[in-house]
């Protein structure tokens, strides 16, 4: 049976979709016959997580996330989709996934940790949603540090007001004012030092957008480098049986053969520049050269003869007479 042009173009753009449907699937962090267990997470914050970052345990992938949307009930949280590919991984219940940073760039993964609550039997089935909680930022844990320090310096300072104020009928007036000027002075490092500590904060803010931004951008690269991936494999390939090819031929015996001629090559001119052989007297006398002259001249010589007497050469008669002498 004869197909049909139009049956084939058909036929191809359907696989052509197919294909894409797969790949753009993949990318999304979906496996490509869909059996990885799907599972659900609520956030206060995505924190710049995004589709296909990692799923971890203990540091191992063990999935990827699948879809970050606002939650259809409450747009103030923020519902996390996500796969978990290892079959034979199952989850208790009592476990919590952690949005965490899973490199010094920031970049955002979801970490998984197991028996966080106690005395609860049963695993988690696909479908299911875990209890969420995120890591502290870096401006967080500076806070945490630096607000007990700030507070207990500020009951310092009140303290030591206090201690001045009782005493200060028993002191002079300088010595009152020289503890007075100290105290400013105190109160001006606390100062500045909390607006140290704005400032910190407010640069965290700016070089968290710019690791956000180049995040984006190295994903791009990463997904730029997926596409191409097959195309880099079959360009790897190539050099690979051009290596082979190289390694294989004898070019040890072509570079010697090569040598050999190049020197009897040598040899040859040699023996032209020394006058020898038919060659070399060629190049070396001018007899050739004379002989030529010579002949040029005697041809030269009967072309003239042939145009100043040219019955002597060439006889025509219509009538059959025969020329005269």
């Amino acid at each position: 049976m004869k197909v049909s042009k139009e049956f084939k173009v058909g036929l191809l753009v359907v696989l052509c979709l197919l294909l894409l449907f797969v790949g753009v699937n993949f990318l999304k962090g979906g496996s490509l016959f869909g059996e990885d267990r799907v599972y659900f997470t609520e956030f206060t914050n995505s924190q710049g997580l995004q589709v296909s970052n990692e799923v971890q345990l203990n540091g191992l992938k063990i999935g990827q996330v699948k879809s970050v949307d606002l939650h259809p009930n409450d747009p103030n949280r923020i519902l996390v989709e996500y796969t978990i590919d290892n079959k034979e991984l199952q989850i208790p219940k009592g476990s919590a996934i952690e949005l965490i940073s899973s490199d010094i760039l920031g970049t955002k993964a979801l970490q998984l940790n197991l028996n966080m609550v106690p005395n609860i039997t049963g695993f988690f089935e696909s479908g299911d949603t875990l209890i969420g909680s995120i890591e502290p930022s870096l401006e967080d844990q500076i806070n945490e540090q630096i607000l007990p320090l700030k507070k207990k310096t500020e009951e310092l300072i009140s303290s030591v007001d206090a201690i001045i104020v009782s005493v200060g009928a028993f002191w002079d007036t300088s010595a009152a004012y020289t503890i007075d000027e100290s105290l400013y002075e105190v109160r001006d490092a606390i100062g500045t030092f909390a607006d140290l500590a704005d400032n910190l904060s407010i640069l965290i803010t700016q070089e968290t957008d710019m690791v956000t931004k180049i995040l984006k951008d190295v994903s791009a690269v990463t997904d730029n480098l997926a596409s191409k991936s097959e195309e880099i494999s079959r360009t790897i390939d190539n050099i690979a049986a051009i290596s082979d090819t190289l390694a294989n031929s004898d070019l040890k015996g072509v570079i010697d053969e090569t040598k050999n001629t190049l020197t009897e090559l040598n040899e040859v001119l040699a023996d032209v520049n020394a006058g020898n052989g038919s060659l070399g007297k060629l190049l070396h006398t001018d007899s050739l050269h004379t002989e030529l002259l010579e002949t040029n001249q005697s041809i030269q010589d009967l072309l003239d003869d042939m145009a100043a007497h040219p019955e002597k050469y060439v006889h025509f008669s219509l009538l059959g007479r025969k020329p005269k002498k």
